[in-house]
């Protein structure tokens, strides 16, 4: 020990504090390395088990292992509005631009228009009112193509809805809309 402390007496006194501090590091870093955690160095050991969150995404909450579903006698029947329906599906992703009768006049189309001077190009055949001629005049390809496609501001819904979803939409368009009578129909 006396040996020691004759060497780092002889170290100039600028250098001694670095080579302090570097020692104190190298014992840290090794002492840290013999820990029991699944990193070498885990300064938040556990926070790599916790659920993690985007950005407006709604927490996931896991069902226990154990949980068995219970529906009594039978299994519940859809409600009206149910994800396998038509108007459902038309409320969900289309009534913002379209409005809840089809006439074109749903809240975020009219605030483009008003705030942003958004026009669509063609009206003959790019209304977005689905009761218009030119909504009309398509045959049931024409509107799954608008629908799968998307047409200018619209957002093409191939990835978004499946395939019989599109038909329930379609179902929904031509025969309660286009009819005019969306209020009937479910």
């Amino acid at each position: 020990m006396k040996n020691l402390m004759t060497r780092i007496s002889t170290i100039p006194g600028k250098f001694r504090l670095p080579l302090l501090f570097a020692a104190l590091a190298t014992v840290g870093i090794v002492a840290a390395g013999c820990s029991q955690g699944s990193y070498p160095l885990d300064i938040f050991y556990e926070m790599h088990y916790q659920p993690a969150y985007k950005a407006h995404e709604p927490p996931r909450l896991s069902v226990p292992e154990s949980a068995v579903p219970w529906y009594g006698s039978t299994p519940p029947e859809p409600t009206l509005l149910d994800a396998r329906t038509g108007r459902h599906i038309f409320e969900a992703n289309c009534v913002m631009c379209h409005g809840a009768e089809g006439l074109g006049n749903g809240p975020v189309l009219a605030r483009m228009i008003v705030d942003y001077g958004y026009q669509p190009l063609d009206l003959a055949t790019q209304n977005p009112n689905l009761t218009s001629e030119a909504a009309r005049s398509l045959d049931r390809d024409g509107l799954r193509g608008v629908i799968e496609g998307g047409v200018n501001v619209m957002p093409p819904f191939r990835k978004l809805l499946t395939p019989n979803q599109i038909e329930l939409v379609l179902d929904y368009v031509e025969g309660c809309i286009q009819d005019g009578n969306a209020a009937a129909c479910q």
